[in-house]
C-alpha cells in the first residue's frame, strides 16, 4: 500500500478502488455480461428474481451501482444511505442474506478475469473489503418480519450477525479504517481458523516474504490468503486448535521460525456484542533483524564472558561496571600482591570500585581517558613484583556516544623476564664470530649480527652483480627469497620443522657460501622463524676444485699440474703449497723410471734407473733395475731354446711327411674294398627284396586260390539244392496234371447231366464246357512245364558234376601254390640273412676306412703342427733379436726348407660326390684322438 493511499471512514481504500474501477470501465459491458452468466451458474435460485427485467437492463443497473459506490466512496455520509435504500429494494426483490456471499465472490472472480494481468492482490483485498462493507450496510437495511422471519434470524442463517444500527456501522467503518491503515500487520480468523480479514500491512508483509513462505509452505499465495485456513502454517494444527479453543489462554505471544525468518505473533480473542467468542485477531511482526541483533549481542557477551583475556569495563566516572571471569581469576590469583600495594583491595567486590585506586596520580589518567582520540592506549603497570600489560579502548553506544572504557589486562611478568633473557642473548649473538642471520616465518630478515654484515660487506662488489642495489648494511627487512633461484623450494624446506636443521651450499656470481638453517621455536613449541648461519667457502671450494683437477690429471698421467695459491691466505695457502711440493717429489722418480722403461720399449736392456731416493722411491728404482737384469737373462735363454726347437721341429716334420704318404696309400686300398662291398651289398639287398616280394605274391595267390576253392564248394552246394528243388517242382506239376484230368472228367459228367436236364440244364452245360476247356488247357500247360523241369533237372545235374570237378582241380592248385609259397619264403629268409651278413662286413670295412681316414688326418695335422712350430720358433728367434743384451750378435740359425703340404687322400679321391660327402661327414662326426693308442693301432 502506498504511503499516500486514502482510507475512508468506512475503512475503504479509496485510491485503489478508483484506479481499479477506471481500469475496468472500458470493459464494463463484458464485466456485466460475464457476471450474470456466472452468477446464474453458481446460484440458479436467484434467477427468478430477474424475470421481470432484461439482461441488458440488469447489467446497466449493476454498473450504475458500482459507479455509485466509486463516486461516493469519499463521501460515506452519502454512500451509506444510498446503500441502505438499495438494500431495502433487494429485500423486496427477494434477495436473501445467503445470496450476498455468492454475489461478492462471483463479482470478484469476474473482475479478476476481465482485468487479466492488471489485477493484483491489493486490488482484490480492497474490493473484497468494499463489497463486504456494502453487503453489511445493505443487509442492515432489511426490515424485520419479512416472510415470517426476523432479520436477526436471516442474518444468522447466513453466518453474518447483523446487530448494528447506523451509528454502529459508522463506528465499525472507523475501526476498519484504523485497522486497514495500521502499520502493524493484522489478520482475523473465525472459529474454524479461516482467514476472514487481512489489512494492507499483512498483505505487504506476506508479499515481501512470499518466496520464503512458498519454500516452507508449497502452494502459498499472498494474494489468496483470504479464506485460507491457518492450519497450513502449523506442523501440529491440533495443538494450536486446542490452545485457541479456550479464550482464557489468550492473549498469547510467541516467536515462530519460518526458514531464516523470525516472526513475532500476538493472538487475541474477538468477542461480539453478546460476548460470544467469534474468532481471533493475529498481529504479525517481522523481528528477524531484531532477533539477529539480540543473538549477536548475546554471542559477543558470551565471547567476552568466556574469553581467556581479562576484560574490565568502566563508565565515564571510572567506576567498574563489568568484569569477565578471566579478570576475576586474575585478580583473585594475585590478591595478596594487589593488597600489599593497594590496601583494602578486594577482588571479590571489584564491580562498583573506582579505578583511581590503581593510580598514583589519578588526574593524569582521567585527563588521558577523557578524550577518546587518545585511545586505544597501551602501557605496562607494576604491582609489586608483577608486570601487567594494560590496553585501554573507548566504548561507544549505538549512536556513537563515548560511554566508557574497556580495559584488557594481561599478566606479562614472565614475558618481560623472557624479553630480558632475549636481550642478553642478543648481546651475545651480536658479539659472536659466527655469521648469524634470523628471519621470520615469511622469510623476512629480522636480525643480522655484525659478523654476517662484515662478511657480506667484504663481498658486496661481487654480490651487486647478481643483486643490483645490494647493501650489506641494510639486510634487515629484506626477504631472503632474493638469494634463491627457486624461492618456493626454500620456503617449503624452511617452513617445515621436520626438515630442519638443513645445510646447503649456494653459489652466487662466483662466490660460494655454506648455509646452515635451524628452526626457532617459541615456548609453546610453535615455529617463529629460522636462524641461518653463513660461511664464506669461496677459497675452500676453489682449492677443492684445483686439487680435484690435479688428481684427475694425475690419474690421466699428467703430472705437471699445480695449484695456484696466489689468491689464498692462511690455512688454504699452506695446504696448497704442501700439495705442490708433494707433486714435485713424486714426479722426479716417475720421470727417471719413465726413461728406463722407454728404453726397454725399444729393446734396450742396458739402461738403469739412477738417482738418490729413499723409501718406496728407492724400492722402485731397485725393482726396475733388477727387472732389466732378469729380463736380459730370460731373453738370452729364450733365444737358445728357440734354436733347439727349430732343429727338432724340422726332423719331426720330415718323419710326419713319410708317415702321411704311407697312410694315404692304405686308405686308398680300403676305400676300393669298401666300394666293392657296397656294390655286393646292394645286389644282395635287391635279391632279398625280390624274394620278399615274390613271397608276398605267392602268399596272395595262395589266399586267392583258397578263396576260389571255397567259392566252388559253395557253388556245388547251391547246384545240389537247385536239383532238389527242381525235383520237388516236377512232383508238384504231376499233381497239377492229375487235378486237371479229374476236372476234365467232372466237366464231362456235368455236360452229360446238363443234356439230360434239357432246357433247364443249358446254362449249366455252358459252364461245364468252359470248365472242361480250362482243365484241358491246364493239363497241356502242366505237361509242358513238366518237360521243361525235367530238362532243367538234367542240366543242373550236369552243372553240379562240372562244378564238383572244378572244385577238385582248384584244390590241387591251392596245394601247389602253398608249396611254391613255402619255397619262396625260405629263399627270402636266406636272402635276408645273406644281406645282413654282407651288411656287417660292409660296416666293418667302412669303420676301417674311417679309422684310416682319421689316421691320415692326424698325420696331416701333426705335419702341419711341426711346420707351424718351426715357423713360430723362427719367429720367436727373430723377436728375441729385438733385445739389446750388450753381447755380440748370435749366429743365424739355418732352418730346413719347408715342404709343401701334400693333398690329402680325400682331395685326390675320384669317388662320386655323394660318397665323398658321406665320408667327410663321418670324419667330422668322429672326435680326433690325441693319445698314443692311435699310433700303436695304426
Amino acid at each position: 500500500m502506498s504511503s499516500d493511499n486514502y482510507i475512508s471512514s468506512l475503512g475503504l481504500e479509496v485510491e485503489i478502488l478508483e484506479s481499479s474501477f477506471n481500469l475496468l470501465a472500458p470493459k464494463a459491458e463484458e464485466l456485466g455480461r460475464k457476471f450474470y452468466d456466472e452468477l446464474f451458474k453458481r446460484a440458479p435460485q436467484v434467477k427468478p428474481m430477474f424475470e421481470k427485467t432484461t439482461p441488458a437492463e440488469q447489467q446497466k443497473k449493476l454498473l450504475s451501482a458500482l459507479k455509485l459506490v466509486v463516486e461516493n466512496v469519499r463521501k460515506p455520509e452519502t454512500l451509506a444511505p444510498a446503500l441502505s435504500a438499495m438494500g431495502e429494494r433487494h429485500q423486496v426483490y427477494g434477495a436473501l442474506p445467503e445470496h450476498y456471499p455468492v454475489v461478492v465472490s462471483t463479482l470478484i472472480d469476474v473482475m479478476k478475469e476481465v482485468a487479466e494481468e492488471a489485477w493484483t492482490s491489493n486490488i482484490e483485498i480492497a474490493w473484497t473489503q468494499a463489497l463486504d462493507v456494502i453487503a453489511r450496510i445493505m443487509l442492515n437495511a432489511y426490515k424485520p418480519n419479512i416472510n415470517g422471519n426476523s432479520i436477526h434470524e436471516a442474518v444468522k442463517n447466513s453466518q453474518e450477525v447483523i446487530t448494528m444500527n447506523d451509528t454502529d456501522t459508522v463506528e465499525l467503518a472507523r475501526l476498519r479504517s484504523a485497522v486497514g491503515g495500521a502499520m502493524q500487520a493484522m489478520m482475523m480468523i473465525d472459529r474454524d481458523f479461516n482467514v476472514t480479514y487481512v489489512n494492507q500491512a499483512t498483505v505487504d508483509l506476506l508479499t515481501k516474504h512470499e518466496v520464503v513462505l512458498q519454500s516452507v509452505f508449497p502452494g502459498f499465495q499472498a494474494s489468496a490468503i483470504m479464506g485460507e485456513n491457518i492450519d497450513i502454517f502449523h506442523k501440529n494444527p491440533a495443538h494450536q486448535r486446542q490452545m485457541l479453543a479456550n479464550p482464557a489462554n489468550l492473549p498469547y505471544s510467541t516467536n515462530i521460525e519460518i526458514a531464516h525468518l523470525t516472526m513475532k505473533l500476538n493472538v487475541t480473542a474477538m468477542m461480539d456484542a453478546q460476548g460470544e467468542y467469534t474468532g481471533n485477531a493475529l498481529e504479525w511482526a517481522d523481528v528477524t533483524e531484531e532477533v539477529s541483533k539480540e543473538n549477536h549481542v548475546a554471542r559477543l557477551q558470551g565471547a567476552i564472558d568466556a574469553s581467556a583475556q581479562a576484560t574490565m569495563m568502566v563508565d565515564r566516572d571510572f567506576i567498574v561496571t563489568y568484569v569477565n571471569q578471566a579478570t576475576k581469576d586474575l585478580l583473585i590469583k594475585n590478591q595478596m600482591q594487589f593488597s600489599a600495594v593497594f590496601p583494602g583491595f578486594n577482588a571479590g567486590s571489584i564491580i562498583g570500585t573506582c579505578i583511581d585506586i590503581f593510580h598514583k596520580n589519578p588526574a593524569h589518567q582521567r585527563q588521558l581517558l577523557a578524550d577518546p582520540n587518545n585511545l586505544p592506549y597501551q602501557t605496562d603497570i607494576s604491582v609489586g613484583d608483577l608486570k601487567f600489560e594494560l590496553n585501554v579502548s573507548a566504548t561507544m553506544d549505538s549512536t556513537g556516544n563515548y560511554v566508557g572504557n574497556s580495559l584488557e589486562w594481561r599478566d606479562v611478568t614472565e614475558i618481560r623476564k623472557k624479553e630480558m633473557d632475549v636481550a642478553r642473548l642478543q648481546s651475545a649473538v651480536d658479539g659472536a664470530n659466527a655469521n648469524l642471520m634470523i628471519c621470520d616465518t615469511d622469510l623476512v630478515i629480522t636480525y643480522a649480527n655484525p659478523s654476517v654484515v662484515s662478511m657480506m660487506a667484504g663481498r658486496s662488489d661481487a654480490l651487486r652483480k647478481a643483486f643490483p642495489g645490494f647493501d650489506a648494511r641494510n639486510l634487515v627487512g629484506q626477504c631472503i627469497d632474493q638469494f634463491h633461484k627457486n624461492p618456493a623450494h626454500q620456503r617449503q624446506l624452511l617452513g617445515n620443522v621436520a626438515n630442519l636443521p638443513a645445510k646447503a651450499e649456494i653459489s652466487v656470481v662466483g662466490l660460494e657460501f655454506e648455509v646452515n638453517a635451524t628452526a626457532i621455536i617459541d615456548h609453546e613449541g610453535k615455529m617463529m622463524g629460522n636462524m641461518v648461519e653463513w660461511g664464506d667457502i669461496t677459497e675452500q671450494k676453489d682449492a677443492e676444485r684445483q686439487i680435484q683437477s690435479l688428481i684427475d690429471n694425475a690419474v690421466q698421467g699428467k703430472l705437471d699440474t699445480r695449484i695456484d695459491a696466489s689468491t689464498y691466505s692462511g690455512f688454504m695457502k699452506t695446504l696448497s703449497d704442501g700439495v705442490n711440493e708433494l707433486m714435485d717429489a713424486v714426479v722426479e722418480p716417475m720421470q727417471e723410471a719413465q726413461r728406463v722403461i722407454k728404453a726397454l720399449s725399444t729393446g734396450d736392456l742396458t739402461e738403469a734407473m739412477e738417482g738418490e731416493y729413499s723409501g718406496e722411491f728407492a724400492e722402485l728404482r731397485d725393482s726396475i733395475n733388477e727387472t732389466n737384469e732378469v729380463l736380459a737373462k730370460t731373453v738370452d735363454q729364450i733365444i737358445q731354446g728357440a734354436e733347439n726347437i727349430l732343429t727338432s721341429s724340422d726332423e719331426i716334420s720330415r718323419g710326419n711327411a713319410d708317415l702321411s704318404q704311407r697312410t694315404e696309400e692304405q686308405a686308398s686300398s680300403l676305400e676300393e674294398t669298401a666300394s666293392s662291398m657296397e656294390q655286393m651289398t646292394s645286389t644282395v639287398k635287391q635279391n632279398a627284396d625280390n624274394a620278399r616280394e615274390a613271397n608276398q605274391l605267392a602268399a596272395a595267390a595262395r589266399e586267392q586260390a583258397e578263396k576260389g576253392g571255397e567259392v566252388v564248394q559253395k557253388a556245388v552246394d547251391a547246384m545240389g539244392e537247385i536239383n532238389t528243388s527242381s525235383k520237388k517242382i516236377a512232383d508238384i506239376i504231376g499233381v497239377i496234371d492229375e487235378i486237371a484230368f479229374q476236372t476234365n472228367l467232372l466237366a464231362l459228367n456235368a455236360a452229360v447231366e446238363a443234356a439230360r436236364a434239357g432246357e433247364q440244364g443249358k446254362g449249366f452245360a455252358v459252364v461245364a464246357a468252359e470248365v472242361r476247356n480250362l482243365a484241358q488247357r491246364s493239363a497241356g500247360a502242366a505237361k509242358e512245364i513238366k518237360g521243361l523241369i525235367n530238362d532243367s533237372v538234367e542240366r543242373v545235374d550236369e552243372g553240379s558234376r562240372l562244378v564238383d570237378d572244378s572244385g577238385k582241380t582248384l584244390g590241387e592248385i591251392v596245394n601247389g601254390v602253398k608249396k611254391v609259397s613255402d619255397i619262396i619264403a625260405e629263399i627270402a629268409a636266406a636272402a635276408q640273412e645273406q644281406s645282413a651278413g654282407i651288411e656287417e662286413v660292409n660296416k666293418a670295412i667302412t669303420q676301417m676306412d674311417e679309422m684310416t681316414q682319421q689316421n691320415a688326418a692326424l698325420v696331416e695335422e701333426a705335419t702341419a703342427a711341426s711346420e707351424s712350430m718351426n715357423e713360430e720358433a723362427k719367429e720367436m728367434n727373430d723377436q728375441m733379436s729385438f733385445f739389446d743384451l750388450g753381447d755380440e750378435e748370435p749366429e743365424p740359425v739355418v732352418v730346413a726348407p719347408k715342404r709343401g703340404r701334400r693333398k690329402s687322400r680325400t682331395e685326390e679321391s675320384s669317388g662320386t660326390p655323394e660318397r665323398k660327402s658321406a665320408r667327410r661327414s663321418k670324419r667330422a662326426a668322429t672326435p680326433v684322438a690325441d693319445d698314443d693308442d692311435e699310433w700303436e693301432e695304426f
